[in-house]
């Protein structure tokens, strides 16, 4: 799972990032989530993870406090037809529970009011988009009666921004593509549980041949190791690779042709198992129902009908199929307990058990109707993205090319959807067995003018086009943005297999700092020691640049491959430093995130380093053995709360401090800090202290708030005199007029600051050089008005990918810098 933290822990390591998490970690960390994730990707299965440690109170100790949550799991799909959205009296009836009616009057509304509620919401991008909005205020309504319950959303990707109720204090995080030791450990588990119905030995010992060998194949077939990635399309692979004596499929559509077949005809008739609901149909006549109604729900925007619906539609469809004698009821029932593809979600409600078959079948019914059109015309709604995609590899090759041509066309006349649409018909392409190479070429030239991507969004809808995108994909001398070329990493990263590690060992020599960060982050999806020597071992890892970053047990180990890295970031739980302390070169080490580390003595030794960070180290306690160290730079984010005031005084030759702390104390001056001290940041949990004091450090010249109480103490200081560098962070009401007396300022940075009276006091700064403006997209900031900036020869402007801006064109070029 990975998310965006934009907090104050990541102006120390280098600037924002992506980090990966496990799900407990995530969890931990927010109280109200959307997690994303395309078909297939667990996102039910996790709400229903969740609901079920909930109801049985067995979380572990990550997640300690959510055992006293009580779960309502909202499928947001069951509500596409009424005409209103459930209140919490209707919540228990709404999640199926059988015994809602016995519930006290008034006992959900107290277990939100009192925070025990835990709202699950599973399937924003199954609302149709006439309905979303109705869908967010609904939701918004919701928390704004009980905002102290928990709520966790889940959605496709596509169906809403990342930033999408940003505004509502819900954190984004994306479920990650399973890794190489992720569909080992799901392959394992999955035999594990088939062996327990296994009726003897010898069964039981084949299971185990079946096991290996699929193991073999995902890591020696690309085409089946791109799948397997998916826990939907693992798990077929497992059923399937038993089924079929490992004779498996090579590309999707057989495997949904195989899944169907195994599905539809092969199960029962294997067992010998006919007639149960005293109804006979073969595949092509269950498929060809199966098939009409997943294409009515699609066409009607839903994911679920009314049962009584259904079985009309059904008793049409039968009219022209004569063959069939039974009744339209029995018929109904045989698809619904037999087919393995039809569920009740809820009593009155049918539907398919996954949404990846109902697009499967949905698509095929498209393509023999002919509906070409109404394919090409639904495009730009991402409910209808996979139908197409599957579309085409049903299609005969003159109906594939007539829709790929289409799309391209529609493509051209709708600028608003265009990159969307491009994008499609890449997607759709790599489904066709056969395409016209003047075709595929045109497809190629129009998704190379998409390139290089410059948002992770982008990057994400790139890697959705497959391996195809490998090949466009430009060099690092052919990107000019240092964060395009990171999106270059991480989109290579994200399509994963032996391509894309050629095209990420092209950026291995890279110094960029995006660069650097995605070439960690895509790091788990590769094997972690060759990777380690063979592409982090190439840069340089020096201390001036970012940190050399390690997540896992496995990557922390493989440390030890990449010897003169000086550099070293390590997240999540590692208890032991041990080995980190022989490494004789080391002078920077930022821990973040690390619940289990509480003893710091192996540092000891570690006589090299100059500068350590602790962020979110909730047990460390203890800083005694880094005293020996010759630390100029400590950084403390949320570590433990009795950490003793007092054993900050024997760091006397700090130059550098990041406090993100709250020590016991009113005011800044009261902390035992170095009197060399050139740089301070008071961040995060320490920005309730008073800057009073602060003038004793007669050497400070940069210092970084995010505090408007603590800026306006600082504009009055005599401080503020001799300051060359100044970071201001989160001040929704700021104003520069204050800085009139920052005479020998001559950097300043501004991140997600509000300016109500603008830009223009920066003029009365004489010595200003350099100015960085940072928004983000989900803050929706004001456009900063640079237009009285323009007279200021000697100023060069930093601006943020994101960042809202008038007057830019008065400027030349090399006063401004976009980051891209």
């Amino acid at each position: 799972m990975s998310s965006q933290d934009s907090g104050p822990e990541w102006w120390e390591a280098g600037g924002p990032e992506r980090v990966t998490v496990k799900v407990e970690q995530c969890l931990a960390g927010g109280e109200r989530l959307l997690l994303r994730g395309p078909a297939g990707s667990g996102k039910s299965t996790l709400v229903q993870w969740l609901a079920v440690n909930a109801a049985r109170q067995s979380f572990g100790p990550e997640l300690a406090d959510w055992n006293r949550c009580v779960p309502f799991v909202l499928r947001l799909r069951a509500f596409t037809s009424d005409e209103r959205l459930p209140g919490p009296e209707d919540f228990l009836r709404a999640a199926g529970v059988p015994l809602h009616g016995s519930a006290p009057a008034g006992w959900a509304d107290r277990v939100l009011s009192e925070g025990r509620g835990l709202v699950l919401l599973d399937g924003v991008d199954e609302v149709p988009m006439r309905l979303r909005h109705r869908t967010e205020r609904w939701l918004k309504d919701l928390i704004t009666a009980y905002p102290r319950s928990r709520y966790v959303v889940t959605t496709r990707p596509s169906a809403v921004p990342e930033s999408w109720l940003s505004g509502s204090g819900f954190e984004a995080n994306s479920l990650l593509p399973m890794r190489g030791k992720d569909i080992r450990t799901f392959i394992e588990h999955w035999h594990r549980a088939a062996r327990l119905e296994c009726a003897s030995d010898e069964e039981r010992r084949r299971l185990d041949t079946y096991e290996e060998a699929l193991r073999h194949a995902v890591v020696t077939r690309r085409d089946l190791g791109r799948l397997a990635t998916n826990p939907l399309m693992c798990a077929l692979l497992c059923a399937l690779n038993r089924d079929r004596r490992m004779q498996l499929p090579r590309a999707r559509k057989e495997l949904y042709d195989a899944a169907l077949d195994m599905l539809l005809v092969r199960r029962d008739t294997e067992r010998e198992i006919t007639g149960v609901e005293g109804v006979d149909l073969t595949r092509e006549e269950q498929t060809g129902l199966l098939q009409r109604l997943a294409y009515w729900l699609i066409r009607n925007g839903l994911a679920e009908a009314d049962r009584a619906e259904a079985l009309d539609l059904v008793t049409e469809w039968l009219t022209a199929m004569s063959q069939i004698r039974a009744t339209p009821e029995d018929v109904f029932s045989h698809l619904l307990i037999r087919s393995g593809l039809l569920r009740e979600p809820a009593p009155g409600a049918v539907g398919f058990v996954h949404r990846t078959f109902q697009d499967y079948l949905g698509a095929k019914a498209a393509v023999e109707a002919r509906d070409l059109g109404v394919l090409v015309k639904n495009a730009h709604d991402d409910q209808w993205h996979d139908v197409i995609q599957m579309a085409v590899g049903h299609a005969r090759p003159d109906e594939r090319e007539r829709l790929l041509r289409q799309l391209l066309r529609r493509a051209d006349r709708a600028p608003r959807h265009r990159h969307r649409l491009v994008l499609l018909a890449a997607a759709s392409a790599e489904h066709a067995p056969e395409l016209a190479p003047a075709l595929r070429a045109d497809i190629r030239d129009r998704t190379e003018a998409l390139l290089p991507p410059r948002s992770r969004e982008e990057a994400e809808a790139l890697a959705a086009v497959g391996e195809l995108v490998l090949e466009l994909l430009p060099g690092p001398g052919e990107v000019k943005g240092g964060y395009a070329a990171g999106y270059v990493v991480m989109t290579a990263g994200l399509v994963g297999g032996d391509a894309a590690y050629e095209v990420i060992r092209r950026y291995r020599g890279d110094e960029r700092y995006s660069v650097s960060d995605q070439l960690c982050e895509t790091w788990a999806s590769f094997d972690t020691v060759a990777y380690a020597r063979e592409i982090l071992m190439s840069r340089s890892w020096d201390g001036d640049g970012p940190h050399l970053s390690a997540y896992t047990a496995e990557q922390l180990a493989a440390l030890s491959h990449v010897p003169d890295a000086r550099a070293i970031r390590l997240q999540g739980a590692h208890p032991d430093l041990s080995s980190l302390a022989s490494r004789p070169n080391m002078t920077k080490l930022f821990v973040y995130d690390n619940k289990e580390l509480a003893d710091l003595s192996p540092l000891a030794s570690a006589g090299s380093l100059t500068e350590v960070g602790l962020s979110k180290c909730p047990a460390v306690s203890d800083l005694r053995s880094l005293r020996a160290l010759p630390l100029t730079q400590l950084s403390l984010i949320r570590v433990h709360p009795d950490l003793p005031v007092g054993q900050l005084e024997p760091f006397a030759d700090l130059s550098s401090v990041v406090l993100g702390h709250r020590f016991p104390v009113e005011n800044i001056g009261e902390l035992p800090l170095s009197r060399r001290l050139d740089s301070l940041a008071v961040i995060g949990e320490a920005n309730e202290l008073s800057l009073e004091g602060i003038e004793q450090w007669t050497n400070l010249e940069h210092v970084r708030i995010d505090s408007q109480s603590q800026f306006r103490y600082l504009s009055t200081s005599a401080l503020v005199h001799r300051l060359t560098r100044l970071n201001l962070d989160h001040l929704h009401d700021l104003d520069l007029a204050a800085l009139g007396d920052a005479s020998s300022l001559a950097t300043l940075d501004l991140y997600r600051c509000r300016l109500p009276r603008g830009l223009g006091p920066l003029t009365e700064l004489p010595w200003l050089e350099t100015l960085s403006l940072y928004a983000w997209p989900k803050d929706d900031a004001e456009p900063y008005d640079l237009t009285p900036l323009v007279g200021l020869d000697g100023l060069t402007i930093t601006l943020g990918s994101h960042t809202p801006t008038i007057g830019e064109e008065h400027f030349p070029p090399e006063r401004i810098n976009r980051m891209h």
